[in-house]
């Protein structure tokens, strides 16, 4: 107990010993509670001391296994140590054979790299050496190349020397950077030698050729001199190639030269002839030479440039004398075009048959394009056209190889195989189609004067309501324009026969004209109006129908217009030209021929009306007792109605028949508020009489629309409705005024401004204003004075009169402004009428 005491007594330690410390109070805490389980009493304590013995020895043992630990671990740590200097020995050996074997390794890299350029020097030595030895060889082969193509040469062995000349060309090609070397300079230099040789002994072989047909012996060796030439390159060719076509040329010229018979215009077909026949008979000259060169397509451009020369001098000197060879103009021009399609068809193969660039613009007489610019061009300077790019790049040929070469000459070839010979000769004769356009149009003025002669002004037939002569016209003009398109052009000219087209229908729309019966003014503008006579016009039945003719030969010439610019449109080449061809201001003119038609009929029935207008203004509407059935007049006015709309319906087309309808309706209502007018001394009993008749022809005019039979039921409704509204005018009229009231406004007018006053039944005042009736003349109302009334009624009469017509006129606000101020000054209120256009005058 003092031991545990003593061991609970407080000491400085360190946090280890403390930790030991508590460590050891707990076991020792363990220890106690072990001792108070095994001896919970006193009584046990009996077994305390044999206890302690038996943990005395195992206390000794555990010490003597911490000791024998303890000197384990002790020598244990000197053998680790040892260990330790070792491997650290160890290391630095290693460290030392690493740097040796990093030493020996820099030393092998150099020796690699010494190998290496060693190992370059071999190989650059190798390749010098092998290039050498290949260049000595070539070389070799080139001077003995060169010898054998010098012995083919005095030969003139063609075949081998055109196989020498190739392996020449590709041997010498390897030396193109060693020509400063003197041996190779000497080689080219015998090189360039042979070929201009070569070139010139072929060209005197081609000299051979005449007009015998050639031996077989000669064909072959022209067939060998065609390979040399194919090997010398394309410029050597073209040298060929003109040559040729210029002998052939030759014979051509002196045959058709510009002075003689064979250089009439007419002969013109027999130059064509020729070329096709030689073109036929020397077949065997012209398969000697190689397909890609195309050579009697270039002898054909050749003819085209000389023949257009030849012809544009003949044309020049005849100029003067081609409006008496205009037969001879055309042949020559269908010949050309015949012949163009011929080559065109020849060589459809490599013709390139699109139109292109502006040359169509400008047009041959055929329509396409133009051949070569240069009349006088060799056939070597129209391939220069198409191998432009080419020959740019001529300074680089040098450089190029054989092969590239070869493939440049076959792109150059096929480009000039694409010569268009549409337009090649016939674009000569564009600037002398003048004449030929205009005899078309004295032809075409001729036929149409015999027309309008033979014109039976009929009807065509049941079906079709126009006259012969439209439709002979029409086919005229199809005729020409399918000459001028299949014998002539189909280019830019074409424009001009388009302008002779639209020159023909406008005398055509104006010989229509002249057949309308005219007013004696002769203008058919005039306009109908009471009391004059220079506006009538009398019809006749045959007027009558012709005039409806010539409505539908109008109507229809215009769908015959629209038509022909469709198809000359069409026909036209290039499209872009199709814009320009417009026929609108002919479309108008027969227009024009219409409404001057439905004016002549306009003019004709209102001078039919005017004899019933007359009967009505000779009647004594004052002295009538009593009202009855409707006057003698209105009969008149029937049947020039009925018989107006039963001979005009069927025979035009309903919209006109509709349009005739609503002029004459504008026309004849104004007229006959105008006739209401002057009818004078109008009584009550007149005026319900007058009311009956108007209403009466109200109904016949409502009826026009229906004897034409052209309209249906919704038409004849609206017009109804129109005649209401016309014919309204001239009711109201009949009912604004009271025979007492408006004596009772002259007077007051009268006394107002200082006048006499009329005696009864003599005095008169006429009331004009405008109407809305467009074209027609200002009809005139009248105011017929009558017994006098009280003149303490005149300012509510003149007030009620200005009201009335201030409803049948809306525009005449100021004749109600001067009905409001009537009752202070008739003088105020007759200067408000005069204002908008009223005016009252006296009259005997």
């Amino acid at each position: 107990m003092a031991g545990m005491a003593s061991a609970a007594a407080p000491s400085p330690q360190s946090d280890g010993q403390r930790e030991q410390g508590d460590a050891f109070d707990t076991e020792q805490f363990d220890v106690q509670r072990y001792v108070n389980t095994m001896f919970p009493s006193e009584s046990s304590l009996v077994d305390l001391d044999p206890l302690v013995i038996t943990l005395r020895q195992k206390v000794q043992r555990v010490d003597a296994e911490i000791l024998g630990a303890v000197r384990a671990q002790s020598s244990s740590g000197a053998r680790a140590r040892g260990e330790l200097a070792g491997a650290q020995s160890a290391i630095e050996e290693l460290v030392g054979r690493i740097h040796e074997i990093q030493r020996k390794a820099e030393q092998s890299e150099m020796m690699v790299q010494e190998i290496c350029r060693d190992i370059k020097k071999l190989d650059n030595a190798k390749k010098h050496l092998t290039a050498t030895i290949t260049a000595l060889r070539r070389l070799s082969m080139l001077v003995n190349a060169v010898d054998q193509l010098q012995l083919s040469v005095e030969r003139h062995e063609y075949g081998e020397a055109a196989h020498l000349l190739e392996a020449v060309q590709q041997l010498s090609s390897h030396f193109q950077s060693y020509t400063h070397i003197p041996k190779v300079a000497e080689l080219k230099g015998r090189l360039t030698a042979l070929e201009r040789s070569l070139q010139i002994n072929t060209l005197r072989e081609f000299e051979l050729l005449g007009e015998e047909p050639p031996s077989p012996l000669l064909l072959e060796r022209l067939r060998s001199c065609c390979l040399v030439v194919e090997a010398l390159g394309y410029q050597a060719r073209d040298e060929l190639i003109d040559a040729v076509c210029r002998r052939e040329m030759g014979v051509y010229t002196q045959i058709f030269a510009t002075i003689g018979d064979t250089a009439k215009l007419e002969r013109t077909v027999n130059r064509y002839k020729w070329l096709l026949k030689r073109l036929e008979a020397r077949k065997e000259i012209w398969a000697i030479f190689p397909p890609g060169w195309h050579v009697p397509q270039l002898l054909c451009i050749m003819f085209c440039n000389i023949t257009k020369t030849m012809l544009a001098e003949i044309l020049d000197l005849k100029s003067s004398e081609l409006p008496q060879q205009v037969d001879s103009l055309l042949k020559g021009v269908e010949a050309t075009n015949i012949f163009e399609r011929e080559m065109a068809r020849r060589f459809e193969g490599v013709v390139d048959r699109e139109l292109t660039s502006s040359e169509d613009a400008e047009g041959g007489a055929g329509g396409g394009a133009s051949g070569p610019a240069d009349d006088s061009t060799p056939a070597s300077l129209v391939r220069q056209r198409y191998e432009k790019l080419a020959r740019e790049k001529q300074r680089m040929v040098e450089g190029v190889s054989p092969a590239r070469r070869k493939e440049q000459e076959h792109a150059t070839s096929a480009a000039v195989a694409k010569t268009n010979f549409r337009g090649a000769i016939s674009s000569v004769f564009v600037p002398y189609l003048g004449v030929y356009f205009e005899q078309v149009e004295r032809d075409l003025m001729a036929g149409l004067d015999q027309l309008m002669r033979e014109e039976t002004w009929q009807p065509l037939s049941g079906d079709l309501r126009v006259l012969r002569s439209s439709n002979e016209l029409v086919e005229a003009l199809k005729s020409e324009m399918r000459d001028c398109t299949g014998r002539v052009t189909r280019g830019k000219p074409l424009l001009e026969l388009a302008a002779v087209f639209q020159r023909v229908y406008r005398a055509y729309a104006a010989r229509l004209v002249s057949r309308l019966p005219k007013p004696t003014s002769g203008s058919l503008s005039a306009t109908a109006v009471l009391g004059g006579n220079d506006w009538h016009v009398r019809l006749s039945e045959d007027d009558i129908s012709v005039c409806c003719l010539v409505i539908s030969t109008a109507e229809h010439c215009q769908e015959m217009v629209r038509a022909l610019a469709r198809a000359l449109a069409a026909k036209l080449e290039p499209q872009e030209l199709a814009s320009r061809v417009d026929m609108s201001e002919e479309e108008d003119e027969f227009q024009t021929v219409i409404t001057q038609c439905l004016a002549s009929l306009l003019l004709g029935i209102e001078t039919r009306l005017e004899g019933a207008l007359g009967a009505m203004a000779r009647i004594n509407w004052g002295a009538m007792e009593m009202a009855g059935d409707q006057s003698e007049y209105v009969g008149a006015f029937r049947r020039v109605f009925l018989d107006s709309g039963s001979r005009l319906g069927p025979a035009m087309p309903p919209n006109y028949f509709r349009f005739f309808c609503d002029r004459l309706l504008r026309s004849f209502a104004p007229r006959l508020l105008e006739n209401v007018y002057r009818c004078r001394k109008i009584s009550d009993i007149g005026c319900q009489q007058m009311r009956l008749d108007v209403e009466v022809i109200k109904g016949q005019l409502s009826g026009l629309a229906k004897a034409g039979g052209q309209l249906d039921a919704a038409g004849v409704q609206s017009f109804a409705a129109d005649v209401n509204a016309q014919m309204g005018r001239v009711e109201a009229v009949l009912k604004v005024l009271k025979r007492g009231e408006h004596q009772a406004v002259m007077e007051q007018f009268n006394r107002r401004t200082g006048r006499p006053q009329p005696s009864s039944g003599e005095g008169a005042a006429v009331l004009r204003h405008s109407t809305p009736s467009g074209n027609f003349n200002m009809p005139q109302m009248r105011l017929q004075s009558g017994t006098s009334n009280a003149a303490a009624k005149a300012s509510a009469a003149a007030q009620d009169v200005a009201a009335r017509l201030g409803k049948l006129n809306p525009n005449l606000t100021a004749a109600k402004a001067s009905a409001a101020a009537a009752g202070e000054s008739m003088r105020e209120t007759m200067r408000g009428l005069r204002s908008k256009s009223l005016r009252f005058m006296q009259r005997d």
